[in-house]
């Protein structure tokens, strides 16, 4: 495991880093949650979770703490860990 780049007091996890963005990718223009500027092609984003969002058995396991699908937002590589894009 390594550090948390989307939490640095979290819990270690593996954010793993998505790009460059191909121009054809369907959440290019889509606005990032973090800056509300738009993914464009050439970014790198990652997935940041949010939680077990409303499926009972994915709360459950949650709560359990087990593994579960979670919901999650896409937003610049930039925006989650400070770190600039290559």
């Amino acid at each position: 495991m390594s550090q948390n780049p989307i939490v640095p007091n979290g819990p270690p996890i593996d954010a793993r880093r998505f790009g460059p963005k191909a121009p054809d990718h369907p959440s290019v223009g889509r606005p990032c949650a973090a800056c509300d500027q738009p993914l464009q092609a050439g970014d790198f984003t990652v997935l940041v979770p949010l939680g077990p969002g409303a499926d009972p058995e994915h709360r459950q396991r949650a709560r359990e703490g087990r593994y579960y699908n979670a919901v999650a937002i896409e937003v610049h590589w930039a925006c989650a860990t400070g770190e600039t894009d290559p």
